[in-house]
């Protein structure tokens, strides 16, 4: 196999497994109305406690008016809030609500179980097998953009 052939068809499996995890999700834990982008940003802010937004923009590689936006839906969802810095009042911060934290708790919990399911069609040697090969590829990725 090609390959090209065999990129196209990476990228095909790969999209289809995302999409049908993030379908599972949505109908099981109401998050339809969140992007993946929003789900890693409540779990980002978990574990970056008062984030400023340019640390957002910088870890997702986006535009700060992006993350602003982001930012925005977010606040308006009220699963996380702006705070101006007590030793900084020019500085704000970003914090995850009670809100957030418990919607957040609750999809990864439902990820897992998902994730679990998915990986119950291969045998323990396969699951082995594929995370070596998946952390693999993300290090020599990794290590290439790095240099």
């Amino acid at each position: 196999m090609s390959n090209k052939i065999f990129a196209e068809k990476f990228f095909e499996i790969i999209f289809k497994n995302s999409r049908l995890l993030r379908n599972k999700m949505n109908y099981s834990s109401g998050i339809a109305h969140l992007s993946i982008l929003q789900i890693h940003t409540l779990s980002f802010l978990k574990h970056r406690k008062n984030a400023q937004m340019s640390e957002i923009s910088e870890y997702f590689q986006i535009e700060m008016s992006s993350a602003t936006s982001l930012l925005n839906k977010l606040v308006k969802l009220q699963l996380v809030e702006r705070q101006s810095d007590p030793s900084d009042r020019r500085l704000v911060r970003i914090v995850l609500t009670k809100a957030g934290e418990t919607l957040l708790k609750k999809t990864m919990e439902e990820k897992i179980i998902h994730i679990e399911q998915m990986l119950s069609y291969l045998s323990d040697d396969e699951q082995q097998e594929l995370l070596r090969l998946l952390e693999k590829l993300n290090n020599r990725i990794a290590n290439k953009y790095e240099h």
